[in-house]
């Protein structure tokens, strides 16, 4: 289900392409509404290629880590840790070395409202299995949010703020051990 877009869209597109593939690291604050109405907050780091820590603040016992290899999630509240591949979900463009929003996936939507921009995307092979909707703020061009539509249609939106570009992360953050599963935000945990 290709769709043909106009070269205004298509330069929308590219400039999102450009925005993430102009990262090297990147820190902000998020505010997470679940399905159900609930709110999480918490951190999340990114280090392209590969590496991504997202860490909730309590009580919401989640944490998600891309360290290199894997995309693990923890669930501290029933004990369980799931690993992934990085090649599955509807972030695995983020974690490329070069990002290119037609492999993989599909441009489904694009809507501009003044001073936003969103691209719905959704797996070439799985339009069923839901789609991820990626919010820029422009001039400057800045990652805002997301809002990720499952299989059920049930939504899940996150709000970034407090965005940090181009600082120095220790590899430390983007590892998965013994005490991530029994210290929540046991290395970074300054949510207040």
């Amino acid at each position: 289900m290709a769709v043909d877009w106009s070269p205004g869209d298509q330069a929308d597109i590219a400039a999102a392409e450009r925005f993430f593939n102009s990262l090297d690291t990147y820190r902000a604050q998020f505010v997470q509404i679940s399905p159900e109405g609930s709110y999480s907050k918490g951190w999340l780091w990114l280090q392209r290629p590969n590496y991504l820590r997202v860490e909730y603040a309590s009580p919401t016992n989640l944490l998600l880590v891309a360290n290199g290899t894997f995309l693990i999630f923890m669930d501290r509240d029933i004990g369980q840790v799931s690993k992934y591949s990085y090649e599955y979900g509807p972030f695995r463009f983020l974690l490329k070395d070069k990002v290119n929003l037609a492999e993989g996936m599909v441009v489904r939507a694009i809507d501009r409202n003044t001073n936003l921009l969103r691209l719905t995307l959704v797996d070439e092979d799985d339009f069923k299995a839901g789609s991820v909707t990626i919010s820029f703020a422009e001039k400057p061009m800045n990652l805002v949010g997301w809002t990720v539509t499952d299989s059920k249609g049930l939504i899940t939106e996150v709000t970034l703020h407090d965005h940090s570009f181009g600082m120095r992360l220790p590899k430390k953050l983007f590892r998965f051990t013994e005490l991530d599963k029994v210290t929540p935000n046991y290395r970074y945990g300054i949510y207040e």
